[in-house]
């Protein structure tokens, strides 16, 4: 054994050359400072420290695994002790640094102990870690300690805490602790857009580091071509850096299916989160959460609630989740069952059931609680918001001033998503106040995009704003109380019905039955307004068109004036047969209570909040 270990230790440097360096040169195989240099060195000082009784045991321990018998160490605690097994050295006398107590701090971090948390990182960086009486590493401390304060969204105490660190950072040229801590002075000097992201990047900077100024400017109200540019930086630190890592890289995608979801681009955001959901596992990071959060958002939004809670409820999301992860996850459990009940009106199932048992909201981050000019970052969504009760109240004067805030506001920060929304709220009140043909254009200016189905709410209330749109600008703008020609008005009519048609499609799949039922409605009347707008071009054309020489094409034209009213009153019959429907569904689906499914879910929620309590600290 003891030729073996020497032999081994001959292809290891005994020494590092004069500047430090793992040298490799002569008959030397394996580089000193390698993982596998240092696991050769561990073995030929483990084997030289054993006593004589120890060397018996791992010769005998040797052979048994030769011969295909039980060999193990099988220690006791006393055989490390006393010089029983190991000839004990100055070294092994001293209190060496110990990883349970960073140990009990993270898993103290996933169950929501804060006090145990902060105690146990103390007791980690309170341990010797050099011989030295100073260890070097209380800024290491106070960076953790500002890392958590943040994480909890209290930024005055990480901003601190962060300043502390910088300070006995730069007293001990630890230049890579200042550049970290410099990161997380987080309080924004002033609540301008773009205030709050740097110009430059300095060396050394870690991607992650970079990457998280962009949820920065997100929440402070910057626009998206400032977290874009911030977004390349990061790449382009992770590609100057030799340590990038692979929760770098994932992360970077995941920031990228945020961003072009904000921008209104679907297909690449999906094409984002694909990527993140294929090559990440349960339990890796934010970035997988963050990613089936968003899937399950886009498919809530397309009406499809059951995909919605089969991705969500999927043990491989909530694997693994911290405290933190679980109120975000449970949040959207429950709002992909609210908005779904919301849509289709029932008032009873969200009274009695889903307000009760809604998830307490996270604590509001100090820099929005306390400054009530720090700008939201969906102030565009509050705006429209306000702008759907005003119009719904028939304030059609004061949503206005609230649906132009929203169009600034998406278009200064590149949120084309709420922009298009904006655009159809001024369509329709530009409805209310004559401008009719003013609100189609600037409808038909975002149609293609409205088109492409990628929110089809939006798409399903722009076709049926656009619709209302062509029916007003067809009567007589010079005097709007003068009927326009019943040519003209039976083509406004046609042009509007397919637009009709989609928005009837989109609220069937979505669910909404109340505003399905408005377009059903005027489906109808649009339908009988053509058919009297047949027969009065034929009555019309019976006084001006009829001559000997015309009479046999009146015939025909006629007859085919007339099939054409038949079928438009046949279709306006249909439509108010499909209303009686649609109404039944509606008056029942909206006095429908939880079901042992819905129950089952919640149950589920809760019970992943209490195994996650259960945590160890």
């Amino acid at each position: 054994m003891s030729q073996f270990f020497a032999d081994v230790i001959a292809f290891v440097p005994e020494r590092d050359d004069e500047a430090g360096r793992s040298v490799l040169a002569g008959n030397y195989a394996v580089e000193r400072r390698s993982y596998f240099g240092l696991f050769i060195r561990r073995c030929y000082l483990s084997f030289f420290k054993l006593s004589w009784r120890g060397s018996i045991k791992l010769l005998a321990d040797y052979k048994n695994w030769v011969e295909g018998k039980d060999a193990g160490y099988n220690l006791r605690p006393t055989d490390r002790d006393g010089g029983l097994l190991l000839v004990p050295t100055i070294s092994d006398e001293q209190n060496q640094a110990q990883m349970d107590p960073y140990e009990r701090y993270e898993n103290a971090v996933k169950i929501g102990d804060i006090h145990s948390a902060i105690e146990n990182l103390r007791r980690f960086f309170d341990q010797q870690f050099s011989l030295t009486d100073e260890s070097g590493l209380t800024q290491h401390a106070l960076l953790n300690l500002a890392r958590l304060h943040y994480s909890l969204g209290e930024f005055q105490a990480a901003g601190s805490a962060a300043e502390e660190a910088l300070k006995l950072a730069r007293n001990a040229n630890d230049a890579l602790t200042a550049l970290h801590c410099n990161k997380h002075r987080l309080i924004p000097a002033s609540s301008s857009p773009g205030s709050n992201i740097s110009a430059t990047v300095k060396p050394n900077t870690a991607p992650l580091e970079v990457l998280f100024e962009v949820a920065k400017g997100i929440v402070t109200g910057d626009s998206l071509r400032a977290a874009f540019r911030k977004l390349y930086q990061s790449i382009g630190c992770g590609d100057a850096s030799y340590a990038d890592s692979t929760e770098a890289k994932w992360a970077r995608h995941a920031v990228q299916a945020t961003l072009w979801t904000y921008a209104g681009v679907e297909s690449l955001a999906q094409t984002h989160e694909n990527i993140v959901i294929t090559f990440t596992e349960a339990g890796d990071d934010d970035s997988r959460l963050n990613a089936l959060r968003a899937k399950a958002r886009r498919m809530v939004r397309q009406g499809n609630c059951g995909g919605a809670l089969m991705v969500l409820m999927d043990p491989e999301t909530w694997r693994g989740l911290t405290l933190r992860q679980y109120g975000l996850w449970s949040s959207d459990v429950w709002k992909a069952l609210f908005e779904t009940a919301k849509r289709r009106r029932q008032e009873s199932l969200i009274s009695d059931v889903l307000i009760p048992r809604r998830p307490p909201h996270p604590p509001l981050p100090q820099a929005l609680a306390h400054r009530m000019d720090f700008p939201h970052k969906h102030n565009e969504v509050v705006a429209e918001k306000i702008a759907r009760r005003l119009m719904d109240d028939k304030e059609y004067a004061q949503a206005l001033t609230h649906i132009l805030d929203a169009l600034w506001s998406s278009e200064y920060r590149g949120t084309w998503t709420y922009h298009r929304l904006a655009v159809v709220q001024l369509a329709e009140v530009s409805i209310e106040f004559g401008m009719a043909a003013r609100g189609r254009r600037i409808i038909e200016g975002c149609l293609p995009q409205i088109l492409n189905g990628d929110d089809i709410e939006i798409r399903a209330y722009a076709c049926h704003t656009l619709a209302r749109c062509i029916i007003a600008e067809s009567w007589s703008q010079d005097d709007p109380r003068a009927k326009p020609p019943p040519a003209k008005q039976v083509a406004a009519l046609e042009e509007a019905i397919p637009f009709l048609q989609v928005a009837d499609t989109d609220y069937n799949q979505i669910g909404v039955y109340t505003e399905r039922l408005h377009v059903i409605y005027t489906l109808s009347v649009v339908y009988h307004n053509i058919a009297l707008g047949v027969q009065a071009m034929v009555a019309e054309g019976e006084e001006t068109m009829v001559t000997p020489d015309t009479s046999v094409e009146w015939a025909a034209d006629r007859a085919a004036f007339e099939a054409k009213a038949k079928q438009m009153t046949n279709e306006r019959d249909r439509m108010a047969e499909m209303y009686m429907e649609v109404d039944k569904m509606r008056k029942e689906v909206s006095s429908m209570g939880a079901d042992e499914e819905l129950k089952a879910v919640l149950d589920t929620v809760v019970k992943v909040g209490a195994a996650i309590n259960r945590v160890p600290p």
